[in-house]
């Protein structure tokens, strides 16, 4: 996503119903990120989408783990679980997560990584 694209009233309707059990931020961190490419309101939303499907004591280790957080092993994050979160941020980011490159993805900074050099 290299330039500004407007949210239209229908997408503000579904990133709300999306977005609903994410933590407070979530929603406003997307926004910022869909208006400024701000790397930090990427990782503020992704962090969000994380928390909403992962078990609440796992929610310091995604605040102070950093990039080498590992889903399954840190998070305890199986693979139905790691496609509703994948489900969730294309239909947020407007993008496809190809099945071969998401069995790549085992910590947060393999995600943030992805996810930069496929939105850019």
């Amino acid at each position: 996503m290299s330039e500004y694209k407007p949210v239209t009233e229908s997408e503000m309707e579904e990133f709300r119903d999306l977005l609903k059990r994410c933590p407070e931020g979530t929603m406003d961190a997307l926004l910022t990120y869909r208006e400024t490419n701000s790397p930090e309101a990427l990782n503020t939303f992704l962090i969000g989408c994380i928390k909403r499907h992962a078990e609440d004591e796992y929610h310091d280790t995604l605040d102070s783990g950093g990039r080498e957080v590992s889903f399954i092993d840190d998070l305890g994050i199986d693979s139905m679980t790691m496609m509703e979160i994948v489900m969730m941020v294309e239909s947020c980011l407007d993008i496809q997560i190809d099945n071969q490159d998401l069995m790549s993805v085992r910590t947060l900074g393999d995600l943030d990584a992805y996810l930069k050099k496929t939105l850019n």
